[in-house]
Order: structure tokens, then C-alpha cells, then sequence
């Protein structure tokens, strides 16, 4: 079991995760991938695409880990920026990268060859989110 350095958020946040699944794509392997890089969640199935969600932000601390471990933490900080929407910002991972537990932070949905896993975080402290999964250096 792995270790992990990741400090509480402490404050109210929901996380959704949705991943498209193609038709010539196993839902089962799309669920693995999802599971892959946020913990602690049980996807389903439904309407050709595997979503998810929680209230937990412990789903989020191997993302936590690996944008610190790989040294993107600049890279996801501006693309949670660049996303925000009010309460509501994302993170697009790449689906393949995902299925062998490596985090892989797609610009946009291109970059993704069968679809992104897309992560979509909502709270009433979005700014204080962002401080706490991609702080400024």
C-alpha cells in the first residue's frame, strides 16, 4: 500500500467524473482506468459513458501525489484556472495513460485519442482548491 503525503482539503467539494466509452472500447477497461487515478469510487455505466462522483476529496490525493511527483504542478494550475466557471472547475487525463495508473493531463479533448477522463470539481471554495491540489511556487 502506497503512502500518501497528501494534506486534508477540509472543506465541502463534489467531485464528478465522466469517461466516454466508443464502441469499440470495453466499459469494464474504462472503469479501470477511472478507478486507476481517482480512488475510493464506484463508476457506473450508463448512456455509453462511465461516471462517478463523490463528496470525498481522499479520491483525488493519487492525483495529488502524481502532479507533484512528475513535477506538472504549473501545468495543472493553469488549466484548473483556465477552467473555472464560477464554483466549478476540470482536469482532462488521457483515458490510455489512466488504464496503467498514470496520470497524463490533457490541454483538451484531442489530445485524447478514445476521449478524456474528464474530473469536475465543484465547491463554494474553488480558489481554495486549486491552492490545495496545484499551489503556486
Amino acid at each position: 500500500m502506497i503512502e500518501l503525503k497528501a494534506k486534508p482539503f477540509n472543506m465541502p467539494l463534489k467531485i464528478t467524473v465522466e469517461a466516454p466509452v466508443n464502441p469499440s472500447e470495453d466499459a469494464n477497461k474504462v472503469k479501470i482506468a477511472v478507478q486507476n487515478i481517482v480512488k475510493f469510487i464506484e463508476p457506473d455505466f450508463s448512456q455509453n459513458k462511465i461516471i462517478a462522483s463523490t463528496n470525498d476529496e481522499k479520491s483525488l490525493y493519487l492525483i495529488y501525489e502524481q502532479i507533484r511527483d512528475k513535477q506538472i504542478l504549473a501545468v495543472a494550475r493553469r488549466l484548473l484556472l483556465k477552467n473555472m466557471v464560477y464554483d466549478s472547475t476540470y482536469l482532462l487525463l488521457n483515458k490510455q495513460a489512466a488504464f496503467v495508473g498514470i496520470l497524463n493531463i490533457c490541454e483538451d479533448e484531442n489530445e485524447s485519442p478514445l476521449g478524456p477522463i474528464k474530473i469536475i470539481i465543484q465547491s463554494p471554495y474553488i480558489n481554495e482548491f486549486i491552492d490545495w491540489l496545484a499551489p503556486e511556487w
